[in-house]
């Protein structure tokens, strides 16, 4: 093994246009670095579905399961589940970070990075009556390897963000309170008509892939990534002899139609071959620092097997196009970013038929010595619950009369840093959701079209 790795080295050593030297004159024993995070905040949530009534809540074709209100191989439990919510709580969420640095005498430097969140998973995943897997289980995050080359740029193999997916992106201003309308208070929720989901550049998702990031020339950059399937870390969802769509290989399986509006977790998506590039251009005028990108994310789709196993492409690729730009002065951040395409909330595939969703967002930050305050805000127009279903007897698409999902959200925070690394934070926002004709609070009697929350969080951040 230990070969087969100079070798590799060696013939990424020469890609890169540099001498190939001795393992003598070339190695340093590569430096480790532990960081990391501790959140800690309060926080007074007002939302719909205070009486939260989620109905048959059912489970993946394939996918075992139990628990009162889950359905398991098509059919329901009894008893349904039911639940009113208070309106006080205090969450905790830790991160770890390990990045790893070396360097060559060629100048190729290399090195990893893995972060491991501990407050990731949406809620206790329940898999029997007396086993069940909380929300304190490490998660990975991120994890990946990297080469690069002041000359050439850099790639990055693993799980990551693209391009698109947090590393190029201009025009989202979050460096305010925990991030303001794509923050934390996210946390602080219930799943009800899919409040925590945010179509932001994090929301992408870290699946398994290949980034290229170039160097920059006059002010200008570029970068582009490819990952073959939604899957984190390989293989996710493939246990022994079953197959769902949890599996990351799996390009047809049944329910891939309505899995895809709302998307059903980080490892359940329908996109396949997802690609995205990214342009950015970083300058200074005058005093005033400037960054604008404009990229493309496309991807493939999983077929349908709900008709007797037959293949029906029922959903669409994702078709983005995203451009954004910032400003910066003397503490003052002002930025705004646009999405137009397929897609539904959260990243989510688009129906065949549906109309193209749009977006808009925008922000602000200022900082004065050790206080920060900002606000942002975003505005969608989304498909959210389609008016098409798949017809399994005929393997057709019908429209039901339901308008577009409007989706918008504002904050406004600020936070006071008391010590190095250690910020004292206050934070409210507001977010709602409209659609006519879908329930969007299964808690209230009758058709509730409109979803919303107001949620105040105080609390603290240390970064170590």
């Amino acid at each position: 093994m230990r070969k087969i790795l100079l070798g590799t080295t060696a013939v990424v050593s020469a890609a890169f246009g540099a001498a190939v030297v001795t393992p003598a004159a070339a190695q340093e024993a590569p430096t480790v670095r532990l960081g990391g995070s501790i959140q800690a905040y309060y926080g007074y949530i007002q939302q719909s579905g205070q009486q939260n009534d989620p109905g048959t809540n059912t489970l993946a074709p394939g996918v075992t399961g139990g628990g009162v209100g889950t359905t398991v191989n098509g059919t329901t439990a009894a008893t349904q589940s039911y639940a009113r919510l208070s309106k006080n709580d205090i969450i905790t969420v830790p991160a770890l970070n390990v990045q790893v640095n070396g360097k060559l005498a060629n100048g190729l430097t290399y090195g990893g990075v893995i972060e491991i969140g501990f407050n990731s998973i949406e809620g206790r995943q329940i898999g029997q009556a007396r086993a069940s897997v909380g929300r304190g289980a490490a998660v990975v995050d991120e994890a990946y390897i990297f080469l690069a080359h002041p000359r050439f740029g850099q790639v990055r193999f693993g799980d990551e963000d693209g391009p698109l997916g947090g590393l190029m992106n201009s025009g989202w201003v979050t460096g305010f309170g925990t991030g303001g309308v794509f923050g934390v208070w996210e946390n602080f929720q219930t799943r009800q008509a899919g409040n925590r989901t945010q179509t932001a550049p994090g929301g992408i998702g870290d699946s398994s892939k290949i980034v290229y990031l170039s160097p920059q020339f006059f002010g200008f950059d570029f970068g582009a990534s490819y990952a073959p399937n939604y899957g984190v870390l390989g293989q996710t969802g493939c246990p022994n002899n079953v197959a769902s769509g949890y599996c990351d290989r799996a390009y047809a399986y049944r329910g891939a139609t309505s899995v895809a509006i709302p998307a059903a977790g980080p490892e359940f998506a329908s996109r396949r071959g997802e690609y995205q590039v990214a342009a950015r251009y970083r300058g200074t005028f005058a005093g005033v620092g400037v960054s604008a990108t404009a990229g493309y994310l496309g991807s493939g789709v999983a077929r349908d097997l709900t008709d007797a196993n037959r293949q029906v492409r029922t959903l669409s690729g994702l078709n983005v196009w995203q451009v954004g730009a910032q400003a910066s002065y003397q503490g003052l951040t002002v930025g705004a970013a646009y999405l137009v395409g397929d897609f539904n909330y959260f990243w989510g595939n688009s129906i065949r038929g549906d109309r193209s969703g749009e977006q808009v967002t925008f922000g602000a930050s200022y900082t004065a010595g050790p206080i920060t305050v900002g606000a942002n805000a975003y505005s969608a127009l989304v498909a959210g619950s389609s008016g098409f279903a798949f017809n399994s007897a005929t393997g057709a698409l019908t429209q039901s009369p339901r308008g577009m999902q409007r989706r918008w959200g504002m904050s406004v925070g600020g936070n006071y840093r008391l010590a190095p690394g250690l910020d004292l934070i206050a934070e409210y926002v507001h977010h709602s959701i409209r659609q006519q004709g879908v329930d969007l609070d299964s808690g209230r009697a009758g058709t509730q079209s409109r979803s919303f929350s107001d949620v105040f969080i105080v609390g603290s951040r240390l970064a170590f």
